[in-house]
């Protein structure tokens, strides 16, 4: 007992954990006032039980659990759920970038590069999605898991045999939480699939070890979703060929342009840089092992972009989408490639500094952009809201003249839908309106309104008017009351 109390007090009094929450409170700390994605409305609007079979069907049978206490047990409202999973991703961000830290310093002794990559790779790019919905602390608890993965695989490797069933079960619980973070778990193992390969036999023991660690939950969760819950997403056609060309120019995309989350090449360009610069210092040192640890590099690079794109291919072919949320792992690049270069040589005061700087502006330049894109995310909310209200005050006039009540609902859309509002920036489904998608639509009207509409079949003609116009902004003429139907053009 006096031991944990030692290991708590050493925790909570290591200014490194505060400086942790200093940085993620400065990426994220935005988002302490509640914001909405498209799917949080028809989280918000659906009746529990469809909510938590909606996400049992996607195999996140943690974020499934995780709603119905919150909503059921501890009987808490939106705001309730929302502060919840919100305060839980803050904390698992600190506690992943803490524990990654502690980890690295088992192997490096500059302290530095221990917390640049611990930031890189935790806060690194594509991070920003994961905090866009409303299940944000389900999907930070799934990078937790895969840092305490790899720590227990870590330790199987020193010796400790049984660390390997503690390894698959975090494993499988971060599947159940979200399957586009676990690629993190290969990525990180990388490092030390090499540290504890000391010959090729032992190489490849280590890799398919790491990869039946990262494939058995992951196929146990393909299972549940393909076979128990059923998801479209895993039921219907594979056409090879055009599921190639998808994933190609997915990864293309998010290498170069990362989704617009960065200046166009600016990430390809820093890995290009990292990965010169190791290879620069490698073939100055002495050892006769240049060749094997030049190859390191590629092998890191290739297997992390492998393990983030492996979960496209398990999709049927329409179903692939490359997004910043499901690039996660890939995003951590950076910081994994300056560990492997620590773990390879010493690197000298100079290098250091200019490391820090470079890591400095970068990370800079990664808020900048974050911020921009939540600011946009909390425009295209009280956009959607307003637009919602005056649906709602069309609604109430022709009620109040009429005496009719509306009941049913007709979606359409005009001539060329746009996807966001105007001089918003959008990556992939985040600063997406919700009046954009059906299913979403639907959902904020109903949460707005608190009507239990109806979906209810289009009528030809006023489909063929809507097609004859291309609205860029609200008009009363998206909508058409008829007896208990409203026909709703989006635009």
């Amino acid at each position: 007992m006096e031991k944990v109390k030692q290991k708590i007090k050493e925790i909570f009094t290591d200014k490194k954990l505060y400086f942790y929450g200093m940085i993620t409170l400065l990426f994220f700390g935005i988002y302490c006032l509640m914001q909405y994605a498209p799917d949080t409305y028809g989280v918000l609007s659906s009746s529990l039980r469809e909510t938590v079979m909606h996400f049992l069907s996607c195999g996140r049978v943690v974020t499934g659990i995780f709603i119905y206490t919150l909503v059921r047990i501890l009987k808490l409202g939106e705001t309730g759920v929302y502060i919840v999973s919100y305060v839980l991703a803050i904390l698992c961000t600190i506690i992943s970038m803490y524990k990654l830290d502690k980890l690295f310093q088992k192997d490096i002794k500059n302290k530095t590069i221990c917390v640049l990559a611990s930031i890189f790779i935790i806060i690194n790019v594509f991070s920003i999605e994961l905090y866009v919905y409303i299940e944000k602390g389900i999907l930070m608890l799934s990078v937790l898991l895969c840092i305490m993965a790899v720590e227990e695989i870590r330790k199987f490797w020193e010796g400790n045999k049984k660390r390997i069933i503690f390894s698959l079960i975090l494993m499988i619980i971060a599947n159940c939480c979200y399957q586009g973070t676990v690629g993190l778990f290969v990525a990180i193992s990388l490092l030390y699939i090499i540290k504890y390969s000391k010959n090729i036999k032992k190489f490849i023991v280590n890799n398919i070890i790491v990869a039946l660690t990262y494939g058995i939950p992951a196929i146990i969760n393909f299972i549940m979703v393909r076979f128990i819950f059923t998801n479209s997403r895993v039921s219907g056609e594979i056409i090879l060929s055009e599921s190639i060309q998808k994933i190609y120019q997915g990864t293309k995309n998010m290498l170069l342009s990362t989704y617009g989350l960065l200046p166009k090449y600016l990430f390809f360009i820093s890995i290009i840089i990292v990965s010169l610069w190791i290879i620069y210092k490698i073939i100055k040192k002495r050892e006769k092992t240049k060749i094997l640890e030049i190859l390191g590099i590629g092998y890191i690079i290739l297997g992390t972009i492998f393990s983030t794109v492996v979960p496209q291919i398990m999709q049927d072919t329409n179903s692939i989408w490359f997004v910043a949320r499901s690039s996660y792992s890939a995003g951590a690049l950076i910081g994994i490639l300056l560990i492997y270069a620590n773990m390879k040589f010493e690197i000298e005061k100079k290098s250091g500094n200019i490391i820090l700087i470079l890591s400095c502006i970068f990370l800079i330049i990664q808020f900048v952009y974050f911020i921009n894109y939540t600011v946009d995310n909390y425009k295209v909310n009280y956009e959607d809201r307003q637009i919602v209200e005056q649906i709602e005050r069309r609604i109430s006039q022709y009620e109040k003249e009429t005496g009719k009540t509306i009941t049913k609902i007709a979606i359409y859309e005009d001539k060329a839908i746009n996807y966001t509002y105007q001089n918003i920036k959008i990556t992939g489904d985040m600063n997406l309106k919700a009046l954009y998608p059906e299913w979403s639509t639907l959902g904020i009207i109903r949460y707005y309104t608190g009507r239990e509409l109806e979906q209810t079949e289009k009528d030809e003609n006023i489909e063929q008017n809507f097609k004859d116009n291309n609205w860029d902004y609200y008009n009363d003429n998206q909508i058409i009351l008829e007896e208990e139907t409203m026909h709703l053009c989006r635009f």
